[in-house]
């Protein structure tokens, strides 16, 4: 009787390993922005893209949404349905301004003022990956 309930345990561990699975890579980097800088400031929310100073940022760039001077969400801007494929897709938004990121491969729509970065429309399954965030003065620190 107890082979039967291992085997059991065994299949419901391996079917929901994938779950656990890290949909967009685990890229580390360490970004400073300066909010002050007319490319970011008042615009909100706003990309920054690789370059310059930051050589990494994500996986090929973020989106900041800022809550309060002392609070921004920052997420990356590949799509986490189209991940999988050969080229990578990225989000962008749907109009300058909004708060909403349209993947222009799988049309899924992602709302960047929400905590997690939560679907809006699928056919993705999952938010945008997020990243954390600090501010001192003038400086957004975003790091994974």
């Amino acid at each position: 009787m107890k082979k039967p309930i291992y085997l059991f345990i065994v299949f419901i561990s391996l079917s929901c390993s994938k779950d656990s699975v890290e949909i967009i890579p685990n890229i580390k980097f360490n970004a400073s922005i300066n909010l002050d800088n007319p490319q970011y400031a008042g615009s909100n929310p706003f990309i920054i893209r690789p370059g310059g100073t930051n050589r990494y940022v994500g996986i090929n760039g973020v989106v900041v949404f800022e809550v309060s001077s002392s609070e921004f969400y920052a997420f990356d801007l590949m799509c986490t349905h189209q991940h999988e494929k050969t080229g990578a897709f990225f989000v962008d938004f749907d109009n300058i301004g909004d708060v909403v990121l349209v993947c222009p491969e799988c049309q899924s729509e992602f709302n960047v003022a929400a905590e997690y970065g939560s679907i809006i429309k699928g056919p993705a399954k999952w938010p945008l990956k997020r990243y954390q965030t600090s501010v001192s003065g003038n400086t957004l620190r975003i790091w994974n």
